[in-house]
């Protein structure tokens, strides 16, 4: 079991959530990773940290490229990347981890991020795990459609009403991560519950009245089995997270 772990992108979000969990250290956006350089070995990194400050899409990508690397700097035994299921070609085929799923595309500055730093990994000698969740849900996690719905039942969404989503929980995630690292685990997991649910039944469930938009997002099929041999939890639907989710906010 790994137990001195770092947690990047702590001021919120994602971030905040593991290293709650987890019980680390963590490292903000305004920490240098360059002063732990030096530091003893972590028995695991958790990077989790993405810049979305810069506007202009090139500068975005190199800042957080920037970022990647030097948090790769500091000495640590295994590295967990946190990326998304979305580095997936647009599609209604099955997301595998064995797909290919170069190369990057030029209209979309997040994927292209991620899979830029999945490569890096992907192409070095050592044990990393790379980890593509779908939809996040929990208390610090930032506000998607279905935490929109719950803040406000009569919000006006961009989203088109048959969207799919799959969501899993940030303590999920983190317990993933737990025992993954307990077991020496490495390589690419999708980290997702079973099947999806369309944005307009989301609402139901929340017994919410949104206004739609007309862009169509399509999480399309997710195959969990090498995560979920891993965290049999994973099995459970979408439908249950959304609604236990629900009961725990009212």
């Amino acid at each position: 079991m790994a137990d001195r772990i770092l947690v990047t992108g702590t001021g919120s979000g994602l971030g905040q959530a593991l290293l709650e969990q987890l019980g680390t250290s963590g490292l903000t956006r305004a920490d240098d990773p360059a002063a732990l350089r030096e530091s003893t070995p972590y028995d695991a990194i958790v990077h989790c940290a993405f810049d979305h400050s810069p506007k202009d899409d090139a500068e975005k990508i190199e800042a957080n490229l920037n970022l990647f690397e030097a948090v790769r700097s500091i000495p640590c035994r295994r590295f967990v990347y946190i990326s998304s299921i979305d580095v997936y070609p647009k599609g209604k085929g099955p997301k595998l981890e064995n797909q290919q799923v170069l190369p990057a595309p030029t209209d979309d500055t997040y994927r292209t991020i991620k899979l830029a730093c999945e490569a890096r990994l992907e192409n070095s000698d050592e044990n990393n795990l790379i980890l593509r969740p779908t939809a996040l849900l929990g208390k610090t996690a930032r506000p998607n459609s279905l935490i929109r719905m719950l803040q406000d039942p009569n919000c006006s969404l961009s989203l088109a009403p048959d969207s799919r989503f799959n969501y899993v929980t940030h303590h999920q995630l983190g317990a993933f991560i737990l025992r993954a690292l307990h077991d020496g685990l490495s390589g690419v997991y999708n980290i997702a519950t079973t099947g999806s649910l369309g944005l307009r039944e989301v609402a139901e469930i929340l017994a919410t009245c949104p206004q739609y938009g007309k862009f169509h997002y399509d999480v399309g099929d997710i195959d969990n089995r090498k995560a979920r041999s891993v965290l049999p939890e994973l099995a459970r639907s979408t439908r249950d997270i959304v609604e236990e989710y629900m009961q725990a906010c009212e």
